[in-house]
């Protein structure tokens, strides 16, 4: 989906390293929070690590800082079996598309 956010400062743009429960293996993915509006709300969105590339979809984003634009994100939910075989659901929204900076 299209939503309209703003980021609203560069400490809003955040790096952080992802474990996968299975294999072991650590991925970098970055994380924004933002601003949406109609209705107003402050949500996380995070940047899959192909999107991130250690950092370099930040650069965009940091021009993007105070200004209105439009975000592809996309809305998930699922759920796993943690290692004490508990249920575990998790549900966040995920940017599919870096928005396109007019600047």
């Amino acid at each position: 989906m299209k939503l309209e956010g703003l980021i609203l400062d560069v400490t809003d743009i955040q790096q952080q390293t992802k474990t996968n429960r299975a294999s072991g293996e650590q991925t970098t993915v970055g994380v924004i929070n933002m601003i949406t509006t109609v209705p107003t709300s402050t949500i996380q969105v995070t940047i899959p690590a192909d999107m991130w590339e250690n950092g370099a979809a930040a650069e965009l984003l940091k021009k993007c800082v105070g200004k209105r634009m439009q975000y592809a994100v996309e809305y998930r939910e699922f759920s796993f079996a943690n290692e004490q075989g508990k249920h575990v659901s998790l549900s966040g929204f995920h940017l599919f598309e870096l928005p396109e900076s007019k600047g």
